[in-house]
């Protein structure tokens, strides 16, 4: 069966008109996180899939969050291919927006506006109902296409390191994250290594500044060693180089009182070539090496988001790179983005050939008045019912 063939067979006009109601229906569920409440849209997605034909089954992870596993059973021939996206959204923020956040508003242009348009809930209808078109033909693969929803992604990746623990990824062969890329195929993303670093001194007179510790003094010290921190990598074709911000610092009480605390946060986004538990040991080199007597010094990790990197010519990349040429709108771009996804929890301990693809402008994620084209997000769901067949060749 040709691609115009498949096009034809794997997604109609009505399935197109459902996948914007669907669309709308998990854009009007608040999961702004926090605190998250995630369940009543693995519950809306799993009634959903279970009448199209889909086995699947909620994760509870507490009352109100829970992760969502979905199947199209297939052939234990070739490793199952895994979707996955995201339920939580960022707040709304403090500007006005032209139409309710969480209203789903559809403008007669053919826009859908409403927090989770891009970030990710368009994504998610999309592969949901891509799977769901497969089911209703009875499409057949040599493999398994699964559907990994996830909790938590905006804050801490909670569903997604709750899914890795419980062996949700056994089997997988190559993984495909929604994230918004106007349908841009994004081979690699940043990580990012958050860091609190704590300097205790010994307060005194500030008019007798020897009698006491300046735990600034020693954490300005500290901070722009790190500032110079050589990564020992080159510059990464797509992502440039790492790099280090100091987000905040905070230390002392008032002007004449030399201060015994001080404490910054470190933000540092790493490229594939950067492996963060050697990182680590660099930097806890670097605070032993500042260490001296009166101060006490502390390094602690807040955030842990390992970069993705798949090569732009692996099969799953080229696979994708396939299907969107036969759309019409000539070669995809091969892309990376500095933002990092649930692809930092899920790919690096599992080695998986890793894909950022999904409908919506990702400068519009975390916006006021965010909102996605109907037309991408149609796109976007046959491109998730087209690519097994090149996946699965």
């Amino acid at each position: 069966m040709d691609h115009a063939q498949r096009e034809t067979e794997t997604f109609s006009p009505a399935e197109a008109a459902e996948l914007v109601e669907l669309t709308q229906a998990l854009i009007r569920i608040d999961t702004v996180n926090p605190p998250g409440n995630e369940r009543a849209v693995a519950q809306l997605l799993l009634d959903r899939a279970l009448e199209w034909g889909l086995a699947g089954e909620i994760v509870e992870l507490s009352e109100t969050r829970a992760n969502l596993r979905l199947r199209l059973p297939g052939g234990t021939e070739q490793p199952a291919l895994m979707y996955c996206g995201h339920f939580d959204t960022v707040p709304l923020g403090g500007a006005p927006w032209t139409h309710d956040a969480h209203g789903a508003h559809l403008s007669p242009e053919g826009v859908l506006w409403g927090r989770g348009a891009v970030d990710m809930k368009g994504g998610v209808a999309a592969m949901v109902c891509g799977m769901g078109a497969l089911a209703r033909r009875s499409a057949q693969f040599p493999g398994e296409i699964r559907f990994l929803g996830t909790i938590g992604e905006e804050v801490d990746c909670a569903g997604a390191r709750a899914a890795l623990g419980s062996g949700a990824m056994d089997g997988v062969g190559r993984l495909v994250i929604a994230e918004p890329t106007n349908m841009e195929l994004v081979v690699a993303h940043k990580g990012a290594l958050f860091l609190e670093l704590t300097a205790r001194g010994r307060s005194a007179h500030a008019a007798m500044p020897e009698q006491g510790v300046n735990a600034i003094s020693h954490m300005m010290r500290l901070l722009e060693r790190i500032e110079q921190l050589d990564f020992r990598v080159g510059e990464h074709p797509l992502l440039g180089r790492p790099t280090v911000s100091i987000g905040t610092i905070t230390g002392g009480s008032v002007v004449n009182i030399v201060p015994d605390r001080c404490v910054a946060q470190v933000d540092i986004r790493t490229t594939p070539d950067v492996d963060h538990e050697a990182l680590l040991e660099m930097l806890a080199r670097i605070v032993d090496a500042h260490r001296v007597d009166g101060v006490e010094l502390e390094l602690r990790v807040t955030g842990d988001y390992p970069p993705v990197g798949t090569a732009p010519d692996d099969p799953l990349v080229t696979a994708a790179d396939r299907v969107l040429r036969a759309f019409g709108d000539g070669a995809p771009r091969k892309t990376a983005v500095s933002y990092f996804s649930d692809g930092s929890i899920l790919q690096p301990p599992t080695g998986l050939p890793t894909l950022l693809c999904g409908p919506g402008d990702p400068d519009l994620a975390h916006q006021t008045d965010e909102r996605v084209d109907v037309a991408q997000l149609i796109r976007a769901a046959r491109f998730f019912a087209e690519l097994p067949y090149e996946v699965f060749q």
